[in-house]
């Protein structure tokens, strides 16, 4: 079960049109035309954990006021376990006013630091979410105790490092890297996230990618761009909720990292806070390419595997000129309409083009795919078009492979 602790929040979205100044100052006025209550802070992170199907509690506080009530009534529409404390002396409240074309204009908050503490109910097996906001949930101590119960502590930081020594990944955005360690650099990095005991360590610089490293050593910079950003509120929850879940699902924190790349991106085209569906975490078109005479087990697991990454799966088969010019005259065995037709019966595949050159870059920069995928046979390096779009490579299947089948007919004739 993934669990949340940090400070939850009433988000108040009031929406109207700026279309007059005030006579009785400088300013603008806005008439209201909609308002609207969303479960903020923490809280959405719980709530975005819930939208992708994932069992989650929420720890955290909140007031016996207005808003808390507020807060309480919209928990019921969610499928999250709210654990909360119900001490604070005031709800935490952000109230925006949003104008024309989604234009923030203005933000009224309304909170006090919490003084009590909030415990959470977790074992080893469970994913800890540390969601902190600098409102008092998160105190000195909350992370060493924590680490007592799961190695699996996951923070979005607000306060000093060392408040997050030993996590199992700290995602501090650059900017609030920057405010402990200065200018970033890989190197640096690595010490700082030594020096801090953190398995990993995961700096989201908005367009400009997620710098993701490990205390191995290990680096990447990943990025997904957004057709258009609308509004980037809620992109760093997003994110965060997808990391965790894709850790739940046992991921490589590196394709974790992807998956949240991409989520982040949709969220940012959207207005407001959006909830993260299981949707957003596939990418449009995924392309992959090869001849697909006989198809046999290996062929299948790799268009299972395709069809996973996006919602669109075009496979590129060689048409029989092309086969016999890479294979030899005896090939193809199928002909490239029996090809056609025996990939359109599988279930993954959405489109099959035959192409006539040597290789498919002609068609991929006619399908321009988000995503190609390719059999472990290659290399990112070496796949045909890795200029126009992310390669994946599926580890190839030892002992299944049309040549093998071939040669083992031929022996037993």
């Amino acid at each position: 079960m993934i669990k949340i602790i940090g400070d939850v929040m009433l988000d108040i979205w009031i929406e109207g049109n700026a279309e007059r100044v005030s006579p009785e100052g400088p300013v603008l006025v806005i008439k209201e035309n909609n308002k609207k209550y969303s479960i903020g802070g923490a809280g959405n992170v719980a709530v975005n954990i819930a939208n992708l199907k994932v069992p989650c509690e929420l720890y955290g506080a909140i007031g016996q006021d207005d808003p808390g009530k507020k807060l309480i009534k919209l928990f019921l529409n969610q499928e999250i376990h709210p654990k909360l404390n119900y001490d604070h002396s005031i709800t935490t409240t952000k109230t925006r006013i949003i104008g024309q074309g989604g234009k923030h204009v203005l933000r009224l908050d309304k909170e006090e630091d919490y003084s009590n503490e909030v415990t959470v109910d977790c074992n080893e097996n469970d994913i800890v979410i540390v969601s902190d906001y600098n409102k008092g949930v998160i105190k000195k101590d909350t992370i060493s105790k924590l680490l007592k119960k799961t190695k699996y502590v996951i923070v979005d930081p607000k306060q000093s490092a060392d408040t997050y020594d030993g996590a199992y990944i700290v995602k501090p955005n650059m900017k609030e890297y920057n405010e402990w360690n200065s200018v970033f650099s890989i190197t640096d990095a690595l010490k700082f996230m030594r020096e801090h005991q953190w398995t990993w360590l995961i700096v989201t610089d908005g367009s400009n990618g997620a710098h993701v490293l490990c205390t191995t050593g290990e680096y990447s910079l990943l990025k997904e761009k957004a057709k258009d950003v609308a509004d980037v509120t809620g992109a760093g929850d997003t994110f965060l909720s997808v990391l965790a879940y894709g850790i739940s699902k046992d991921i490589n924190v590196f394709e974790c990292c992807k998956l949240a790349c991409t989520a982040s991106a949709r969220n940012v085209e959207q207005r407001g806070v959006v909830p993260v569906t299981l949707n957003d975490l596939q990418k449009g078109v995924i392309f992959t390419n090869g001849v697909f005479d006989i198809l046999h087990i290996g062929h299948l697991e790799l268009l299972k595997y395709a069809k996973s990454l996006g919602k669109k799966l075009i496979v590129g088969i060689n048409s029989d000129d092309s086969v016999k010019k890479i294979k030899g005259p005896d090939r193809p065995i199928n002909n490239e309409d029996k090809r056609v037709k025996q990939l359109m019966m599988l279930p993954w595949v959405d489109e099959v083009k035959v192409f006539e050159e040597d290789n498919p870059h002609k068609l991929m920069k006619e399908v321009m795919p988000d995503i190609i995928v390719k059999g472990g046979d290659w290399t990112v390096q070496t796949t045909v078009g890795n200029e126009l779009a992310e390669v994946r490579i599926f580890p190839r299947i030892e002992g299944h492979s049309t040549s093998d089948i071939i040669e083992k007919i031929k022996n037993e004739q």
